[in-house]
């Protein structure tokens, strides 16, 4: 298992919260509530949510949010900010969903306004072929401000059943992020088309994610359960083991236990040490054992190699558990800030992304 991928499930929740999210600021021990969980359309394959108040009081995590935030998402970051949209202080909380882009759109999305009359911009002739994430933050916001800005500065708008898309980039580029305010407590963000599924289902014309059973029995298993926190269904979960812990599926055997896997959670608590969980359900009682031997090896033999040129990692794999309970494999790390902060010097966090 490459080292700078193994602290993954620390990395890969915060991540998801920071890329998706930029800043935010959250009451610690809240969460997320099923009348923003309701606003998601139903097909999404991972929710999350994060409580950045919380992380951002952590000495570590200016220099863990520099490792891990994207580029793209840092200068859209900074582009909200030069719009107006003080997301330190504007934004309390913050969620999302991400999902395989789907086609054809839902009826009424198109940017017809409802009524088949074109509002804006026709839907782009290219499909965007990535994952596709769409996000809520909660706060105090100031349309009118940004709107005054995006005229000033002729950039790009669209119209879609009555709300304003305010664009990222020219607004017709597959892949193009957007955001737009339900009201002035409620802003949501991301690729196009799954902005456009949330408005249908608020208009009542696409099933809303608490009618997702599966993903959503998940969510109620970690909802509340730490600083942040995600759930995947089966297709997130397995294609997460398989980009956090690359090597694993090389030990014999070890792929077929990795394909029946049916969904994970993820959470991530911050005080008074980092501690976090990542839980893959499997199929079974013996999968879950056999997996948690397999990594338990994985993790013997990998201190093994790193004991003698990284100290720090070799640490962190001391502090980092693996177990079965039932069906559910239970992965956990626990790091000091002061062996927290040696990873960070060492771009341990650095990932590719």
């Amino acid at each position: 298992m490459k080292m700078r991928r193994f602290s993954g499930p620390f990395a890969a929740v915060v991540c998801l919260g920071l890329t998706l999210g930029g800043v935010a600021r959250i009451a610690q021990g809240s969460a997320l509530t099923p009348s923003v969980l309701a606003m998601f359309p139903k097909n999404v394959g991972e929710v999350g949510y994060a409580n950045l108040k919380a992380a951002r009081e952590a000495d570590w995590f200016a220099q863990f949010e520099a490792q891990v935030l994207p580029t793209r998402f840092s200068h859209f970051e900074r582009y909200l900010v030069s719009a107006g949209l003080d997301l330190d202080k504007q934004v309390d909380q913050i969620a999302w969903a991400a999902a395989a882009p789907q086609s054809p759109s839902p009826a009424g999305t198109d940017g017809s306004g409802g009524n088949g009359a074109p509002s804006g911009p026709p839907a782009h002739p290219q499909k965007f072929t990535g994952e596709e994430v769409v996000g809520i933050a909660l706060g105090n916001f100031q349309p009118d401000v940004i709107d005054s800005f995006f005229k000033n500065q002729k950039l790009p708008t669209d119209t879609v059943r009555g709300y304003t898309l305010y664009a990222y980039g020219s607004g017709m580029s597959p892949g193009d992020l957007f955001f737009f305010f339900l009201d002035s407590s409620t802003m949501a963000f991301g690729h196009r088309e799954p902005l456009e599924a949330l408005i249908s289902v608020r208009f009542g014309d696409e099933e809303s994610f608490l009618a997702n059973d599966t993903l959503n029995d998940l969510v109620s298993e970690v909802n509340g359960e730490g600083t942040m926190w995600a759930a995947l269904d089966k297709n997130y979960s397995q294609e997460t083991i398989s980009k956090l812990m690359p090597d694993l599926a090389q030990f014999p055997g070890a792929q077929p236990l990795l394909g029946r896997i049916r969904g994970m959670t993820i959470s991530v608590q911050t005080d008074p040490v980092v501690d976090a969980q990542i839980i893959p359900h499997c199929a079974s009682t013996d999968d879950a054992l056999t997996l948690a031997q397999l990594l338990q090896a994985g993790l013997l033999y990998k201190r093994y190699q790193v004991n003698q040129y990284n100290a720090d990692m070799a640490k962190a794999i001391d502090a980092t558990s693996v177990s079965a309970d039932g069906e559910h494999l239970k992965i956990r790390a626990q790091f000091s800030t002061d062996l927290l902060l040696s990873l960070l010097r060492g771009n341990a966090f650095s990932f590719q992304m």
